[in-house]
């Protein structure tokens, strides 16, 4: 269950001198607060949603919102010096781009690895593959290097999803005997996509 929706923090109280209350009409001061509103997913804050600005008067204690005051009394409250938004409303969405920004620089670096693991194929290396039944994927995993061989034993099973294909990957799913292909062989597999995930432990 996802939790969402919308909360708000005070982020400044000050008083506004010498102003007339609309509703009792007395030459007063008022009390004011800012509110800042922000989006959240499970309680962290993602983004700010503007403020809220709320005056009491101090004598009939009368609130008002902003935007329900006389313009005179508008003006004055805007020549006080309020506090911008807060880092932490920001702080979900800075987690996100944190995420984003890992997430490429490992996929990229992840690239970078197989470019070399194929070059260099060695013992326990899994090949990530579609196999010849369209939209299903297997693994095949390196048993064995010799000069410009290399023996690959092919997994027993076969998954739907590529991104599920990890679950397959057992020992005890690898029991076929053992096929052979030169390096060039499996470089022609990785640069034609066939071959579309390396993983060596």
């Amino acid at each position: 269950m996802i939790f969402y929706g919308t909360n708000s923090s005070r982020l400044k109280d000050g008083q506004l001198p010498n102003v007339t209350c609309p509703n009792c009409e007395n030459q007063t001061s008022m009390t004011y607060s800012v509110f800042g509103k922000y989006a959240y997913l499970y309680w962290i804050p993602i983004f700010p949603m503007g403020k809220v600005n709320v005056l009491e008067c101090n004598s009939c204690k009368r609130t008002y919102k902003l935007k329900e005051l006389p313009e005179q009394i508008q003006r004055k409250f805007e020549t006080e010096k309020h506090t911008g938004i807060p880092f932490l409303h920001f702080s979900g969405l800075a987690i996100i781009l944190l995420a984003i920004g890992y997430f490429s620089y490992s996929g990229a670096k992840h690239k970078e690895d197989e470019a070399e693991y194929i070059k260099a194929p060695a013992i326990g290396d899994v090949y990530s593959i579609e196999s010849e039944a369209a939209g299903h994927y297997t693994t095949m995993k390196v048993t064995k290097v010799e000069g410009d061989s290399v023996f690959l034993v092919f997994n027993d099973y076969e998954i739907d999803k590529r991104s599920a294909i990890y679950k397959i990957d057992k020992s005890e799913n690898y029991t076929d005997a053992n096929d052979a292909l030169t390096k060039e062989q499996l470089q022609f597999l990785y640069e034609e996509k066939e071959i579309f995930n390396i993983d060596r432990d």
